[in-house]
């Protein structure tokens, strides 16, 4: 029976993607129960896809308290994967953890590892003891908001795990962390010239808070910026979809091997990745409901759309699709808006080449005129001025722009790719070859920077020189994200042109290819020639997509009903499709190569080979970049490796064992570069003695070596040796002195490495040691020795008890990181490393002094001291003049600062999350730069003094959970203050009158305080967005039905009509705050309110106004007792809950709700009548139970809706 993944809860959401987050992914889980099985899987499977996962690689041996390494983990993480075992709930520490990652409010997927979901919810079975210890040492009140954290885990519908189904379920849990992905926003252009203007005129075309679906498309000539200005919009949009999805190059994607193929599924798996259990009972009922956000770029064929988005109707309301096209006529039937992407205005072009060609807003005097003529000759064109403007950035000659003048005028106009090539033909013969290279070869491949530096380097070319050259002159671009290789299609294509037009009829007489078929037709027909240098042939990405799309086609038919609304029928095609697209013959039949077709080609210098076999005995001598990742063979075919090879790419290769065996006569000599990461069958290495000039090994992941070959010690031109993560490795060569010039030394994750070599001292050029992970128990005595040594790593050396006193020797040293390591103590030569400017001691458990001479760290910028059991700050530290964090947070034996912290002017982030501290000295007013002051859990600390109100930088205030009783007046003087965290504050009774003063506030979060009214000034808090002041309610045995608090910490609380003045409030929940008499008919100003939450309060109605919130999408109001009728509500109401709502007897007419998905009326035992319930044309869930005096005639309506 295949694994169905569970349907999304209501209870969790998506991470807004305005902004880049440091963890797609925590994972949380129980080391003793899964560290070793699925919790392993999991974390390769999604480090495999370029996922960044936080993973606590000591598990859960930890202290009392959660680390703040951790949490600040938590914060950064746009999503969760929570494994419950059997164990997890005896952990207090998991316990904490769980309950953080419940109040972040963002997705969170559990796992129920051999538990019944069941037990979860109510604490039972595995679970019960745990629970009931922790009572007896924590009480009931702090167990509580575990045992909530549990039962909110239990409701949701969540991932059963059977042994049987640990490949399949790690799957659906990646093919659901993938969506998440898409939370980081495009990059933008260096120069913006335009872009806002255009950006906020679409926006306004598109309406994005208005209901109905928007395809939008964005026309014009190749180069004219319909791309960026669509990665523009979908930046903008991203806050409003949780499904989003940006497809790049159609064109190019499309016209592969089953491309419209691997299209669908990317679509597909981006927006709604996870399988869900069909539920609908017709095929004109849709079981989701999802608003999605699809760009597709350079659309070149009407085939193209009729294939990925169909008809408007596959699209649920409120949907918007971006596509950019060279032709109006293919997208006429598909979009209801059309935006014609033109060439700047005048002065637009002339800022855009001005800011490219002399890095100024306008050119001087004695430019101005060239410059006019060079934008009118070039059309306006934004792609031509930028790479037009970069190729005279050096010149500064009038003569040399006259000449260019003269070119450009030679050129036919909007001949863009001819004007693109005066750039190219300005290049050295050397830079035109590199330019090649990338155009038809690299950046098909996504390379990254430095891989192309050793390719091109291998090839005797000055790599690095050359991509400066080229980065300059805008013909190649390296993205900020990943230092991957990007090139414009036009570029692209105007370097493509060049090679075919060597051999217009014969690829096999080019010099370069990179089409599959044209590549396989020569090398099945020998047609081969001296011409070609260069070949991509990766057959990786054609099986990815195939396994992918197979999985829609076969065991994704059980949940394509909840797909329909994303994508209506674009399986259905697919199935239709199918076997067309893959003809089972071909798929079926296995490619292997030969060397003999190699053998024409004897100017062959770059051969890439993905994934398939290879037999015969030679490849051309002087092949100089082999990229053969996943080889599917144990040992290596050729007879002798190419006499000139320098770059060897075995990546991935999960079978092989052997090299090049132990002949000498087989060993490539020149080799430079050797990548036999994730090499798991490999269990040793080679004599590599012959390889005088090897510069990298890379043996990532490679569990299964167990000893590096001496001969790696006497490597003297070796710079970088990885052996991250082999796991089996239990020593290194015990000379290391021939490693001259090695520069990175990477250890990281070698659990069975216990020492270090003696002599490595002698590495005189070593920059970065990273020993993180080991089994090291201390540093050898020659360390001193390495002062060139800038970074040195020793997080989770457990046995690592002290360092050297001679650490101080370490001159360059910039980072030092001991996290989570077995210190005791650090020397007072720590106080010599005047370079040090990182210095990381978090959770080092056996620490309790700082010494004094940390002082003298005159280059610090960062210090953390986190769950260290240190007493005392020394008074010292107020000489770190460029310290710029300061973290001690659960220092549970910290109780002061000391008053030297006023000379800590550059510190711009101090954090004191659960020390004693019982006070903060009024010195700290002086830290005028302090953005960010962190203070949860801080239950000793009750008042804040008025220098406080002196941090005039001040963004972030966060003193969740703690003891505060009052704010100061000084509070107010604010005026930068964006986020005010007061959450579960429970002594805060009041709010000062200053606070309407914080004209900066956006977030303001109090939660489960005792503060029972706002002060007048509240509504002058014109910027605020999001205002959450909840009060906790008391579940009672129904789940869904929610009590206030008793009623001695309640008064009555009335909303005054300065309230209505934050008009710019998108979010409002104050549920349980006892809100009685009359909501004010202004309520209606707050016209930006998207979610309002009045739940458990007292109001008997609700104005007329209401219905003036145009936006609104969620109005919630259970349990509110009082409330006796519903008046008009807005037309873009998605949800209505007013369960429980005993007193209800009266609902205005609400055919008007045309996109209300879901309406709670449970319990609401006076309603009679539902008028309008026929013109919910979009509601999809509908509550009732309880609704004892619903007429018959209402259920006879009903049933036929």
């Amino acid at each position: 029976m295949p694994y169905k993944s569970p349907p999304e809860s209501d209870v969790t959401a998506p991470t807004p993607g305005a902004f880049r987050l440091r963890w797609d992914v925590f994972l949380s889980f129980r080391g003793i129960d899964t560290r070793d099985t699925i919790t392993k899987g999991l974390y390769s499977s999604l480090e495999a896809r370029g996922v960044r996962v936080f993973l606590d690689d000591v598990g859960l041996e930890r202290g009392e308290e959660i680390k703040q390494g951790l949490m600040e983990a938590i914060d950064d993480s746009a999503a969760f994967i929570v494994i419950i075992s059997e164990s997890y709930a005896t952990s207090h520490w998991c316990l904490e953890e769980l309950t953080k990652i419940c109040d972040t409010g963002r997705l969170v997927l559990p796992v129920f590892y051999r538990v019944d979901p069941s037990h979860v919810r109510d604490q039972k079975g595995p679970f019960e003891a745990g629970f009931v210890e922790h009572e007896r040492r924590f009480g009931k009140n702090e167990v509580s908001m575990w045992r909530e954290a549990f039962n909110k885990l239990g409701g949701v519908s969540g991932w059963p795990f059977n042994d049987s189904e640990e490949d399949t379920l790690i799957r659906l849990l990646v093919q659901r962390i993938m969506k998440e992905l898409s939370n980081t926003p495009l990059g933008a252009p260096k120069f913006a010239v335009g872009l806002d203007e255009r950006v906020e005129k679409l926006m306004k075309v598109l309406q994005v808070q208005s209901n109905g679906v928007k395809v939008l498309g964005l026309y014009g000539m190749g180069g004219v910026g319909k791309t960026t200005l669509a990665k523009a919009l979908f930046n903008n949009l991203l806050n409003h979809f949780e499904h989003r999805c940006f497809i790049s190059n159609v064109r190019e994607v499309s016209s592969k091997q089953d491309g419209l193929v691997s299209l669908r599924t990317k679509i597909i798996e981006d927006l709604f990745p996870e399988p869900g259990s069909p539920t609908i009972i017709s095929d004109h009922v849709k079981a989701r409901e999802n608003r999605v956000l699809l760009v597709l770029d350079d659309v070149d064929d009407v085939k193209q759309l009729d294939a990925l988005i169909g008809k408007r109707e596959w699209f649920y309301d409120g949907s918007r699709v971006i596509i950019t096209t060279r032709d109006t006529v293919l997208i006429k039937n598909h979009v209801n808006e059309l935006y014609e992407v033109e060439e700047l205005n005048f002065d637009e072009a002339l800022e855009l080449f001005s800011n490219h060609a002399l890095r100024r807003n306008k050119p001087p005097e004695n430019f101005l005129n060239l410059s006019k003529k060079i934008v009118s000759l070039t059309g306006r064109m934004p792609l031509a001025l930028e790479v037009f403007g970069s190729f005279l950035f050096d010149k500064r000659r009038v003569e040399e722009w006259e000449d260019a003048v003269e070119k450009l005028r030679q050129i036919r106009p909007k001949h863009l790719q001819d004007v693109l090539k005066i750039s190219y033909d300005a290049l050295d013969e050397e830079e035109k070859c590199i330019f090649l290279d990338m155009a038809c070869l690299f950046v098909q491949m996504g390379m990254k920077r430095d891989d192309v530096i050793d390719v091109l380097r291998g090839c005797g070319f000055r790599g690095e020189i050359a991509i400066t050259v080229l980065v300059q002159k805008c013909l190649i671009k390296i993205t900020d994200e990943d230092n991957t290789l990007w090139m414009h299609d036009q570029i692209r294509d105007m370097g493509r042109q060049i090679v075919v037009d060597e051999s217009i009829v014969d690829p096999g007489k080019r010099s370069r290819l990179w089409d599959r078929a044209e590549i396989m037709s020569v090398l099945k027909g020998h047609m081969g020639t001296r011409c070609i240098q260069g070949i991509v042939l990766d057959f990786e990405e054609d099986r990815f997509y195939r396994s992918k799309a197979e999985s829609g086609f076969s065991t994704n038919l059980q949940w394509r009903s909840s797909l329909r609304n994303v994508l209506g029928g674009i399986i259905e095609q697919c199935l239709c499709l199918k076997n067309y697209l893959h003809p089972q013959a071909e798929e079926n039949k296995e490619v292997i190569l030969h060397t003999k077709s190699f053998e024409p080609m004897v100017n062959l210098r770059q051969l890439q080979i993905n994934n398939r076999r290879l037999e015969g005995k030679f490849l051309p001598a002087e092949l100089k970049w082999l990229q053969w990742q996943g080889c599917p063979l144990k040992h290596m075919p050729l007879k002798s490796w190419p006499r000139e090879l320098a770059v060897l790419d075995l990546k991935n290769s999960k079978k092989i064992e052997t090299l090049w065996g132990w002949n000498d006569y087989k060993v490539p000599r020149n080799l430079m570069v050797l990548n036999l990461s994730y090499c798991i069958e490999l269990t040793a290495i080679p004599d590599l003695s012959g390889c005088r000039r090897l510069e990298k090994i890379d043996l990532e992941n490679c569990i299964n070596l167990t000893n590096i070959h001496d001969s790696i010690g006497s490597l003297s031109t070796l710079r970088s040796l990885k052996l991250t993560r082999c796991s089996s490795l239990i020593n290194l060569p015990i000379d290391v002195s021939g490693l001259k010039q090695l520069e990175s030394l990477f250890l990281s994750g070698c659990t069975k490495l216990k020492s270090l070599p003696e002599n490595i001292g002698i590495l005189k050029s070593l920059k970065a040691l990273h020993a993180d992970g080991t089994a090291i128990t201390e540093l050898p005595r020659s360390i001193f020795r390495l002062t060139k040594l800038e970074r040195l790593v020793l997080e989770g050396c457990k046995h690592l008890r002290r360092l050297p006193s001679s650490i101080g020797h370490l001159c360059s040293l910039k980072e030092l990181s001991l996290y989570q390591s077995g210190l005791e103590e650090l020397p007072d030569s720590i106080g010599s490393l005047n370079n040090l400017e990182r210095l990381n001691l978090m959770w080092c458990e056996s620490l309790t002094v700082i010494p004094d001479s940390i002082g003298s760290l005159i280059s610090l910028t960062q210090l953390f001291f986190n769950s260290t059991k240190i007493k005392e700050l020394p008074s010292t530290i107020g000489s770190l003049y460029y310290l710029r964090e300061l973290s001690v947070g659960n220092c549970k034996f910290l109780s002061k600062l000391p008053n030297s912290i006023k000379t800590l002017a550059s510190v711009v982030e101090l954090q004191l999350d659960g020390t004693t501290i019982t006070d903060l000295p009024d010195e700290i007013g002086e830290m005028k730069l302090l953005r960010k002051l962190e203070m949860m859990n801080c239950k000793n600390l009750e008042y804040l003094p008025e220098s406080i109100g002196h941090l005039a930088f001040l963004t972030t205030l966060n003193m969740f959970n703690g003891n505060i009783r009052e704010l100061p007046e000084s509070i107010g003087w604010l005026e930068n203050l964006v986020t005010l965290r007061l959450n579960k504050c429970k002594m805060l009774s009041k709010l000062p009158a200053s606070i309407g003063n914080l004209k900066s506030l956006y977030h303001f979060f109090m939660e489960e305080t005792c503060v029972a009214s706002l002060p007048e000034s509240f509504g002058r808090l014109s910027s605020l967005r999001t205002l959450r002041i909840a009060k906790r309610p008391n579940l009672n045995t129904n789940e869904n039905s929610f009590l206030a608090e008793p009623e001695e910490n309640h008064n009555s609380f009335v909303l005054t009509p300065s309230f209505c003045n934050l008009t710019l409030l998108t979010e409002l929940d104050a549920r349980s705050w006892r809100i009685s008499g009359k909501i004010p008919d202004e309520f209606e100003k707050l016209s930006q309110l998207e979610t309002l939450k009045l739940g458990m309060n007292d109001f008997q109605k609700l104005p007329s106004s209401l219905k003036g919130l145009s936006i609104l999408k969620v109005l919630s109001l259970p349990n509110c007792t009082q409330l006796i009728s519903l008046p008009s509500l807005p037309s873009s109401l998605i949800e209505l809950n007013v369960e429980n709502c005993y007193a209800l007897e009266t609902i205005h007419d609400m055919s008007n709700l045309e996109s209300l998905k879901e309406l709670k009326l449970t319990n609401c035992v006076k309603v009679r009548d539902i008028p309008g319930l026929e013109g919910l044309k979009s509601l999809r869930r509908l509550y009732l139970s309880g609704c004892v005096a619903c007429s018959s005639q209402i259920r006879k309506r009903l049933s036929k809706y």
